[in-house]
């Protein structure tokens, strides 16, 4: 391993930093559309008949509870088909995008410029139970496009198998 001299450790951590923090800003922006897009599709259920109620009921609900949501619309309409499996099959990856954006946004953030790598860590570090996860920045992007095929894979949900 190549030791670096100390400009150019700073030079490759303001790099890692920078590819980062602009991969983390798409992933909100994903995240966030995401959100948005599943919570119109369930105010529409059932043609929009309980858009108002289900507006209101909504509009101050977060990702998990949406989620709780759609699985019991899912269930009540698509119980025992291959369409159920489908869903479940999203819905179990979009709880997984919902846990590690949990952990990404809510961890801090080191790096790791002789590894190419940034740290997220969860808790403080007083705890013994502190958790650190690396990552490659090519790993944060696989990330942020399973966000982005996520998005997608709802959008055909909504045309093809309505609830």
């Amino acid at each position: 391993m190549k030791v670096l001299r100390k400009s150019e450790s700073m030079a490759v951590n303001d790099e890692i930093e920078r590819e980062a923090a602009t991969t983390l800003g798409y992933m909100i922006f994903e995240y966030s559309r995401l959100d948005m897009e599943l919570g119109l599709f369930l105010v529409w259920s059932d043609d929009g008949k309980k858009l108002d109620s289900l507006t209101k009921r909504l509009n101050d609900s977060n990702f998990h509870k949406r989620l709780l949501l759609l699985e019991k619309l899912v269930q009540e309409k698509y119980a025992g088909t291959t369409t159920a499996d489908i869903y479940t099959s999203w819905l179990s990856d979009a709880h997984l995008a919902r846990s590690i954006r949990n952990q990404l946004f809510h961890g801090r953030w080191g790096f790791i410029p002789r590894q190419q790598q940034v740290a997220n860590v969860i808790g403080l570090p007083t705890s013994s139970e502190q958790k650190e996860t690396r990552y490659s920045i090519s790993q944060l992007q696989d990330l942020l496009f399973k966000m982005q095929d996520l998005r997608s894979r709802l959008s055909e949900l909504r045309q093809s198998y309505p609830v």
